[in-house]
């Protein structure tokens, strides 16, 4: 583990008064108690922790004492989020760019030590803080996984009068939203008739029947766009910053027919903070119980229904039902090499390892779509930071750069594309490895093709380390260093070349270009991952389906475990996921409750 203290300390004589202070920090009394706090919260990589001083009310120092983040990336936010947030006297500070991830980490572990501070939470670090008893250990409902699907799904279900026991395995609730951007989609929204903009569930499927290649599970597309507009609405009920109101095309992501992308300002985090009080309420009322940092090791099965959870000290709790909310495998390199990718990079927390799915398959699960990952393009594998993407190559519109596969072809316009042809190009290349290529000139007369970096230095730094990234004086030298055919490689670049003269590019390409000549230059490209998309089947009742196509008894699931494919498609739709995880945890939530109580379905 690596270990980095950045102290940041600015005189008492910068103390600000607490009212500047956000509420996010959790001081709903005004007043600090002085002294040393510590908090932490989960990176890319793994716990954030960070020590705060509290003077006056006011932060006078910020000190990360241990991180596992990604030297170099993460460094830029490391060295000025705790100084920021001491100048602000709040956590609501910028992010830094290309670090996002860490910063958040670092304002969400601020956050959690001035609960501390405030009295808002317990400070374990003193002897009277002494673990609190649970308040029922007999759950109807038991939601394995506390992100913005099963904040959701626990809300809904004990709402319906069901106990539920919400089992989180990291230190805070929210999952991937907490690192995911804030799109709905929605056909038929309030805010859709407020701009004039007509639009109907119809209209909705059509645009995944059109962009999804008939993946998708017909009923389960129709029970989300019946039901997604309404999970729009909510959100916007709830408080939630939707801009100027107006729902827009995809930014993206392939275009809807009608405009019914919805954004969120802040992201889902936003969201899931207009969820949490929710949730608290239940807390208070004794319906709820959120056990964080408890990890579950595998579900009690009997006699084929399921029972309950096992957790990895042995704990065992029985229930009426149970609803995976597990996430997805993005952080599983394994999974990702058997259902997906020869070569892959990821961005995926480190806790979405795919447990959901292995419980769900030894429950007697069928899983569905596991081959469809729409992965991003351009990641570049850096040996410093492994499986974890941190270096991306420009591929948006990026002059003078050809793309060939591992035979030295080009498939595809490499300037003028959509991002589900990227997309499908990474997916389907051999070995899922890409090549781009350009000359001297784009060095000299172009921002890096590293994006983010401000310069060539990292570029030049990987090109002395000679792993992924390559110059030679010919083609063939370069054919030679990154192991494709010398004379399939010098016929693409006569051929690219000669439509440079001739105006007739082989693949369309019309913007204005050089010549490759000179000195070249090859990166070495694979996808990275965020979402994955397959999932265990269910049903239009979040009930999880046996080989033969009937519910596992007490089984339910939803969010991004649920498979967006097998929702949506193979579309690359915009706000798919977060409405999902509204849409698909109210109805695992209502009919796990319903089934829990009743022995049946709300819809049976």
């Amino acid at each position: 583990m690596r270990k980095l203290l950045l102290t940041v300390v600015t005189s008492l004589a910068m103390v600000m008064t607490l009212a500047g202070c956000s509420s996010s920090q959790g001081n709903s009394g005004g007043v600090y108690t002085d002294g040393t706090y510590t908090g932490s919260a989960d990176g890319m990589n793994g716990k954030v922790e960070v020590s705060v001083e509290v003077k006056d009310d006011a932060i006078v120092s910020v000190v990360v004492m241990e991180q596992q983040e990604t030297q170099g990336i993460a460094d830029p936010a490391l060295e000025t989020i705790p100084q920021a947030i001491v100048d602000a006297n709040s956590t609501e500070v910028e992010a830094v760019s290309g670090a996002t991830v860490t910063s958040n980490a670092i304002m969400s572990a601020v956050a959690n030590a001035l609960d501390k501070a405030s009295g808002a939470i317990a400070n374990e670090e003193t002897p009277e803080a002494s673990q609190q008893p649970l308040a029922f250990t007999d759950p109807d409902v038991i939601v394995v996984g506390g992100g913005f699907a099963g904040m959701n799904a626990a809300l809904e279900a004990s709402t319906q009068g069901a106990k539920v026991m919400l089992i989180e395995k990291t230190g805070e609730l929210g999952g991937s939203g907490r690192y995911a951007g804030g799109t709905l989609s929605g056909a038929g929204t309030q805010m859709q008739k407020d701009a004039g903009i007509e639009d109907t569930p119809e209209a909705f499927i059509e645009d995944i029947e059109r962009m999804g290649g008939g993946i998708n599970v017909p009923e389960l597309t129709q029970k989300h766009v019946e039901n997604a507009a309404a999970a729009v609405d909510w959100m916007d009920s709830l408080g939630a910053d939707f801009g100027d109101r107006t729902p827009t095309q995809p930014s993206t992501y392939d275009a809807f027919e009608i405009p019914r992308e919805h954004r969120v300002t802040g992201g889902a985090k936003a969201m899931e903070a207009l969820v949490k009080p929710l949730l608290d309420e239940q807390v208070e009322q004794g319906t709820l119980e959120i056990l964080l940092n408890t990890e579950v090791d595998n579900l009690i099965i009997e006699d084929g229904a399921v029972v309950g959870v096992r957790l990895t000290d042995s704990t065992e709790y029985r229930s009426g039902a149970v609803i995976l909310a597990t996430g997805g495998y993005g952080h599983n390199e394994e999974m990702l090499h058997e259902y997906n990718f020869t070569n892959v990079l990821t961005d995926a927390p480190e806790f979405v390892t795919g447990d959901g799915y292995q419980w769900a398959i030894e429950a007697g699960a069928v899983l569905n779509n596991m081959d469809y990952l729409p992965a991003y393009a351009g990641g570049v594998p850096v040996s410093d930071s492994g499986f974890v993407h941190t270096v991306t190559a420009q591929n948006t519109a990026y002059p003078n750069t050809i793309w060939v596969n591992t035979s030295g072809e080009r498939t595809m316009n490499e300037f003028e594309n959509l991002d589900s042809e990227k997309k499908a190009f990474y997916a389907s290349t051999d070995q899922n490895i890409v090549w781009m290529i350009f000359g001297q000139y784009v060095i000299d007369n172009q921002d890096p093709i590293f994006s983010r970096e401000e310069d060539w230095s990292h570029f030049n730094e990987e090109l002395e380390k000679g792993e992924v990234v390559f110059q030679a004086e010919s083609v063939e030298e370069l054919a030679e260093k990154i192991g494709v055919d010398a004379e399939t490689l010098k016929a693409t670049v006569d051929a690219y070349n000669e439509g440079i003269e001739t105006g007739n590019d082989p693949f369309g390409r019309t913007d204005d270009r050089q010549p490759l000549e000179g000195t070249l230059y090859a990166v070495k490209t694979v996808p990275y991952v965020m979402l994955t998309k397959g999932g265990p089947l269910m049903n239009t009742n979040a009930q999880i389906l046996d080989a033969e196509g009937n519910p596992i008894p007490g089984l339910f699931e939803c969010g991004e475990l649920a498979g967006g494919a097998n929702i949506g498609g193979g579309a690359n739709i915009g706000g798919l996921a977060n409405t999902s995880c509204i849409v698909w945890g109210k109805i695992a939530g209502e009919n796990a409750a319903s089934y829990a109580l009743t022995g049946a379905i709300s819809a049976e």
